[in-house]
């Protein structure tokens, strides 16, 4: 009873020191406000915070500078740091109340942050302001007016009293966070202190004697709170029924709705749902399943609470038991999806129906220890049952959990035969049957049910009991978050040979293609596996002991920022940077395919010019995005100048021809002298030009093979451009005859073939010529001019065979080249 005491007494005094700060806020401020504390030094303190200085006056020659709007939240957070020093002393075993004053704390470097910010513009105000009076005279100059003196010398007080202020309210942010440095050691040291105590062993028979000696005592408290509780519930007695009564009618609709809608799932009979639609089926389930219970006992603890029927000591006792309630509901009905005893065509693990049975009993009967426990060890805070008793209490729920355990560990882990065992991957595990396998998920488990029994007997119950409450708990959290994780898989996963349901979205309502369709739905996979893996982690790390306020600073300093050097990084804007480049690429896509599709597809639109648009889009999207998205991630755009430095070092030695290439590139989008779909004669290569790019340009040989030529080779090099301003070429055939042949009748066919061809301009028109003439043959000519020189070669052909039959009727033979 002596620590109790100790206890209520630390209290009484924590409740007197801490709101002091509180009740001096609320005072009326003086007529004269006091003179403003001195300047602290300007080393920050790296030793433990000590009082600040007992402030002193300032002496200046004209009157108080700070105002007491001022003045006032600097003392005040002065004396607040002060009494939560004091008060640490007094609290070393009490973590409840540690938890306390780490709130106060963190409310002085809140206070001490926003009074900070407050002066700040103040003092720069103020600065300015003697910035304008100019230097003082030197030595030898004449003096400055009176007026303008006494204006230096007031600003100059209100300048170092307002820089004083705000160093104090920076000293006060300091030593507050090394305040609560120091809480969280200590809170850890007393967590493992309380951890590891070791207690008198269960083994022993005098344990059990003192609490047969203590139940008497214990049971009579208890009649005496039952009975109490009974005369206020009579007498609330119409109220408490209707209340009863409307719950149970509400968790009654509420079930009717639910059944309703899953009945509605089944399968017709002979049809096996695939492991994705189980696990869709298994994310719909579970929360209707739960909706009801949930609901009613909620209803019920809020029922009873209006009726005030929640007095001490049931509130505390009734809050932890309806949390335990919900915790039970949930994890029960998680295993009753996963292991599905009444429907196997929709159980998510692949045993059978007995080990599926087993398995949900022991997991429900683990559950039931753990929220019993929890309750009695609440409720025995509340009536105040010896220690002893609570130990022994602790001890047998300990052996009930292990056991538990050891019973789900010897159940053999079954699979399903026939044709559900092979649905999918996740059923095409071989487990061997037996009682240890498989041994990589039982040893584990065996090793923590022992150390369960080993711990309670040798006397840690404590220890023996945290663990045995981390197996539910834990437990608990990564079912949940396994399930999300397996629901994100049958969204993001193709599914007998069937695109996911994201993909296909993807492609209706975007027209992404397929390519872009698994880079999309893969960066949605591992995003939304991050955000599980963040929303799950907290959770574990609550069970495992750690602060909610330490877990509220980790996080803050993860997302929105910490120090590593010079350089302050956040995740949060570095997350965001990258889905605003995400976010502006697609939207630089979006635009490209709508100008390539409705803008640039008009009868007149040059395919040169549409590509160089194109092209200049997205490079200048896919540069806007960078920069904004790196500025703001938070990375110093200017510091990229010494990335360019390097890179210039670079270009000196060996990056010349990239360069080279890449300003190539941009002469050939902007200048033009080739663009998509010239023909065009590289060397001893030539085809038609399919894509230009910053380094290199793609030709299609008319055997379509590929050929990349550098950029630089096409703009320092000769390049024949067949198409570079219109469609219009001219061809030449070369024709030879016999010496004898008539020269004119040969020309008048020759210009009478070309002007058959539809394809052969009229202006100018074809012109055939005699080249030349030996003693056995004579040389013709023909050019032709075409309207597309890409049909030369069919133009040619056509004109092959006009000539050939015209020559045969007329009798003349001749050479074609």
């Amino acid at each position: 009873m002596f620590g109790c005491a100790r206890k209520a007494f630390l209290i009484a005094l924590l409740a007197v020191m801490l709101p002091s700060a509180a009740m001096a806020q609320q005072q009326s401020p003086a007529a004269t406000p006091a003179a403003p504390p001195a300047a602290p030094p300007a080393s920050t303190p790296t030793s433990a915070p000590t009082p600040p200085p007992a402030a002193t006056a300032v002496p200046v020659p004209v009157a108080p500078a700070l105002p007491p709007e001022v003045l006032n939240p600097v003392e005040k957070l002065a004396k607040s740091i002060e009494t939560a020093e004091k008060s640490i002393q007094q609290l070393k075993e009490l973590e409840g109340e540690l938890q306390r004053l780490r709130g106060n704390v963190e409310q002085i470097i809140y206070e001490s942050t926003s009074t900070a910010e407050s002066l700040r513009p103040q003092l720069a105000e103020v600065r300015s302001q003697i910035e304008k009076l100019g230097p003082p005279p030197a030595a030898g100059q004449p003096a400055e007016s009176p007026t303008v003196a006494a204006e230096r010398a007031r600003l100059n007080a209100m300048a170092g009293a307002l820089d004083g202020a705000v160093k104090t309210t920076e000293l006060a942010w300091v030593r507050a966070k090394q305040l609560i440095d120091r809480i969280t050691v200590m809170r850890y040291q007393i967590f493992a202190r309380n951890l590891f105590e070791r207690r008198t062993s269960p083994l022993l028979p005098a344990m059990w004697r003192e609490v047969g000696e203590r139940m008497p005592a214990i049971w009579g408290r208890m009649q005496y709170y039952g009975g109490d509780w009974m005369y206020w519930m009579k007498r609330q007695g119409a109220s408490f029924a209707g209340v009863v009564f409307g719950t149970l009618a509400a968790a009654l609709m509420i079930w009717l709705a639910m059944s309703r809608t899953l009945a509605r799932r089944r399968e017709q009979p002979g049809e096996i749902p695939t492991f994705f639609d189980r696990i869709i089926s298994a994310a719909k389930v579970a929360p209707a399943r739960m909706l009801a219970p949930m609901v009613g006992f909620g209803l019920l603890y809020g029922g009873v609470d209006m009726l005030d029927l929640l007095f001490s000591p049931w509130e505390h006792s009734t809050e932890t038991a309806l949390q335990g309630i919900l915790l039970f509901i949930a994890g029960s009905t998680l295993a009753s999806v996963a292991l599905a005893p009444r429907q196997p065509q929709w159980r998510l693990i692949p045993v059978d129906d007995r080990t599926a049975g087993r398995l949900l009993l022991f997991i429900k009967l683990m559950l039931a220890v753990y929220i019993l426990d929890t309750v009695l060890v609440e409720f025995g805070r509340a009536i105040y049952v010896p220690l002893i008793v609570t130990v022994a209490q602790s001890f047998i729920t300990n052996i009930a959990t292990a056991s538990l355990m050891m019973a789900i560990l010897l159940t053999p882990f079954i699979p399903q035969t026939g044709p559900l065992r092979a649905v999918n991957g996740l059923d095409k595990l071989q487990v061997a049957p037996g009682r240890f396998a498989p041994l990589w998920l039982k040893l584990p488990l065996w090793l923590l049910a022992l150390s369960i029994v080993v711990t309670s007997l040798a006397g840690y119950v404590a220890l023996g009991r945290f663990i045995s409450q981390q197996i539910v708990l834990t437990g608990t959290v990564l079912a949940v978050a396994g399930l999300a994780y397996l629901a994100v898989r049958a969204l993001t996963r193709e599914r007998g040979g069937e695109r996911s349901k994201v993909g296909a979205m993807l492609e209706s309502r975007f027209g992404i293609d397929a390519a872009r369709q698994g880079q999309l739905v893969k960066f949605g996979e591992v995003s939304a596996t991050f955000a599980i893996l963040l929303l799950a982690l907290p959770l574990l790390l609550l069970q495992w002991g750690f602060a909610g306020a330490d877990i509220r600073d980790w996080a803050k300093a993860l997302f929105f920022g910490f120090e590593v050097g010079q350089f302050k990084i956040s995740l949060v804007r570095i997350l965001i940077g990258m889905l605003l480049f995400i976010a502006l690429l697609f939207t630089t896509r979006m635009l490209q395919r709508w100008l390539r599709e409705r803008v640039m597809t008009q009868a007149r639109m040059d395919a040169g010019v549409a590509n160089s648009v194109d092209t200049a889009v997205g490079y200048v999207g896919v540069g806007l995005a960078a920069l904004i998205s790196v500025s703001y991630a938070g990375f110093d755009i200017t510091s990229l100048a010494i990335v360019a430095g390097a890179l210039s070092v670079g270009i000196g030695f060996g990056l010349q021809s990239i360069v080279n290439n890449f300003v190539s590139g941009l002469i050939l989008l902007v200048e033009r002298p080739i663009k998509v779909g010239d023909w065009i004669v590289v060397g001893d290569q030539q085809g038609n030009v399919r894509r230009i790019s910053v380094r290199s340009t793609e030709i299609e040989t008319f055997d379509r093979a590929s050929l990349i030529v550098p950029n630089s080779e096409l703009i320092s090099g000769r390049v024949l451009n067949w198409t570079h301003r219109n469609l219009l070429g001219r061809v030449i055939l070369k024709i030879t005859t016999d010496i004898k042949t008539d020269p004119e009748k040969v020309l008048a066919i020759l210009e009478q073939a070309a002007r058959a061809q539809t394809l052969v301009q009229p202006t100018p028109a074809p012109m055939a010529a005699v080249d030349g003439f030996a003693p056995d043959h004579i040389d013709f000519s023909l050019r032709v001019t075409l309207s597309d020189v890409t049909s030369s070669g069919r133009v040619k052909s056509d004109l092959h065979i006009a000539i050939l039959k015209a020559f045969r009727d007329a009798g003349i033979y001749a050479t074609l080249q």
